[in-house]
């Protein structure tokens, strides 16, 4: 009998696409697979549809709380809403609970850090489905709406905006490499595989006190749904950082990127801890290409950070008052400059990006071995 070949989830979604006759001829479908949502026309505004499936085994330290998982799978899936631009209209749940979770008061909890998302984002659950499952899978598909999607690559070519869009620069919100810390915080000091608690423990205990907010990262993401509504028109590009920057940056396709911004983006925190625990600027690099499930937005823009920053501003003192009746929306953010589109080629410091740090694996994808 011949064994099944490695695959990965990217050779699993082209053998889809390519069997996915069902979208031809549909006028209605503008975007399917192959962005971080699929759109539907509905005349003047457009229908933005996502989804987004985690199990307990490879989405949830051992060390979140129910309450920190229900949120995440809001954060999860409203995060790709925010990549597209969009407003979030509602989300659907479909949960699956083995015999551990199966446990009133787990998903009592688990219930309501979904609801805090919820309403922190303004994306109300209006539905899902429950099951019987061998360890907890949580499954959600969430709506958005938006008159201007922004996609992961430039839909405008043929146009004068064309040339802008070579013109552009890169940037993402915010900084990049909690996620990464907090995992390395978590697997070297937090739990033991074969033992569950390690001697080290108390270690991890005081680096989370040290550093809460790279655990923070971990346990509450947020999704930035304020920064993409209010950078709609103003960019070219958009996805969400959920497979670690060095696999999203592809989406973009051509472009030179720098060490140094990218390590500027990095907060003080995150270098702080990095000198704590002897990691060197090449080794935090790696650690922020590979820091997956960041949710900060990747983006494109002709415009410069000062002009976006300004956006941002302008935009979180409007939303002011929205915020206080509704607590919806986060409203301190920033965009930082990694780097610029070129017309050929994928760079970082003049080096081809595949032959950088040759070996280390960027970003993030499921493999399934034999």
């Amino acid at each position: 009998m011949t064994k099944n070949a490695k695959i990965n989830e990217l050779e699993i979604i082209n053998i889809i696409q390519k069997n996915n006759t069902s979208i031809k001829g549909n006028s209605n479908v503008i975007k399917s697979i192959g962005d971080d949502c699929a759109v539907i026309d509905l005349g003047v505004n457009k229908l933005v549809i996502t989804t987004d499936m985690l199990f307990r085994s490879t989405h949830f330290p051992k060390l979140l709380t129910p309450f920190q998982i229900g949120k995440r799978v809001i954060t999860a899936n409203v995060s790709d809403i925010a990549s597209m631009c969009a407003k979030p209209l509602g989300i659907v749940i479909s949960m699956g609970f083995d015999s551990e979770t199966a446990d009133k008061n787990y998903i009592d909890e688990l219930s309501k850090g979904i609801n805090s998302a919820c309403c922190e984002y303004n994306c109300p659950l209006v539905g899902g489905d429950t099951n019987k499952s061998k360890e907890l899978v949580l499954s959600g598909t969430a709506f958005g709406i938006t008159p201007n999607p922004v996609y992961r690559t430039f839909e405008m070519a043929g146009n004068e905006n064309e040339q802008k869009d070579l013109d552009s620069n890169i940037y993402i919100t915010n900084d990049l490499g909690k996620v990464s810390c907090a995992l390395l915080m978590y697997e070297k000091y937090l739990f033991d595989k074969k033992n569950g608690v390690p001697d080290s423990f108390n270690t991890g205990l005081k680096l989370i006190n040290e550093y809460p907010e790279i655990f923070k990262k971990l346990s509450e993401p947020k999704a930035r749904i304020f920064e993409g509504m209010a950078l709609n028109g103003h960019i070219n590009t958009c996805c969400d950082i959920s497979d670690g920057l060095g696999k999203d940056i592809t989406y973009i396709k051509d472009f030179e990127l720098y060490s140094e911004d990218i390590l500027n983006c990095a907060s003080s925190e995150t270098f702080e801890f990095c000198e704590e625990l002897n990691i060197d600027d090449m080794n935090l690099l790696d650690l922020i290409l590979n820091s997956g499930e960041e949710f900060e937005l990747l983006f494109s823009s002709f415009n410069s950070p000062n002009y976006l920053n300004n956006i941002l501003e302008k935009n979180k003192n409007k939303n002011k008052i929205k915020t206080k009746k509704e607590n919806n929306l986060s409203t301190s953010s920033k965009v930082v400059k990694i780097g610029k589109k070129i017309e050929n080629g994928q760079y970082i410091d003049d080096i081809e990006f595949k032959e950088f740090h040759k070996g280390t694996i960027k970003g993030y994808v499921h493999h399934w071995d034999n």
